[in-house]
């Protein structure tokens, strides 16, 4: 499997920079950063603007505003960290980077203890995601996720795993196997999979056992919950997310209004 054949979403995911030696893969902490510093831009521009536009002490006090957070917003936003898979040493590892400077090698593990997991979606049943390590890549389709998880295990001769088929259980994969191959064989086997088996899993593990029960004992696929058949729109955790910077917004408001009235 080539970087070229992955799907154009897997490859935003991936930097093919370094292949096949080396692959830097972007982690939650690098993601925080660049939120922060994005963030930061609010009232770095609102102090900036001040600074301009006011006169006297005022405006003093905004440049020595601007002067505090800019180089804030500059070192959160040009410091990168990225779990790093090395197939030279076959060591995994997370090392920082500042400027073109690479800080020392931390969290050093070997290669093949690295967990490659084909999974469905966290948030939609529907489409699926891999897991690699910590990092979770929400990629879509069954077809496009089974072949950046090839692209991850024949690259990095990685033990790759799913748990689709026997869910909640994970079971591992036959790599020698064609990509066309181990997708059919996906497909079929959560396709031939009971009503009652994948009600009784997929309930239990969201606390609807007692429909379960009903579904597997009497046959009767009417009480299963349409939020297992229904794809969210929104999912509430993506939601929670879009007011996380309103707190911070609130407080700045507040800091402002007060600096204004004295």
């Amino acid at each position: 499997m080539q970087y070229s054949q992955l799907s154009k979403k897997a490859q935003r995911f991936i930097n093919p920079d370094g292949l096949p030696e080396q692959l830097r893969l972007a982690t939650k902490g690098h993601y925080v950063r660049r939120g922060l510093a994005l963030l930061a831009l609010l009232p770095l521009s609102a102090s900036l603007i001040m600074a301009i536009t006011l006169d006297g002490g005022e405006q003093t006090f905004y440049q020595f505003v601007v002067a505090l957070l800019l180089p804030v917003v500059l070192i959160l936003w040009a410091l990168k960290q990225h779990l790093v898979l090395d197939n030279p040493s076959q060591q995994r590892f997370v090392q920082s980077k500042f400027l073109g400077y690479y800080f020392k090698k931390a969290y050093l593990a070997p290669l093949k203890s690295t967990e490659l997991l084909l999974r469905h979606d966290s948030y939609n049943r529907n489409q699926y995601e891999l897991k690699l390590h910590n990092l979770v890549y929400p990629i879509g389709s069954l077809t496009d996720t089974t072949q950046a998880m090839m692209f991850f295990a024949q690259t990095f001769n990685l033990p790759a795993k799913e748990q689709i088929t026997q869910f909640p259980n994970i079971r591992e994969l036959d790599l020698l196997s064609s990509n066309e191959q181990l997708i059919a064989s996906l497909s079929l086997n959560f396709q031939d999979k009971p009503i009652a088996q994948e009600v009784d899993t997929i309930n239990t593990v969201d606390g609807y056992s007692a429909q379960a029960t009903d579904v597997k004992e009497n046959g009767n696929p009417a009480h299963r919950p349409l939020s297992a058949d229904i794809e969210p729109l929104w999912s509430p955790k993506l939601i929670l997310k879009l007011f996380y910077p309103l707190p911070f917004i609130m407080v700045f408001g507040f800091v402002m209004k007060f600096i204004g009235n004295l």
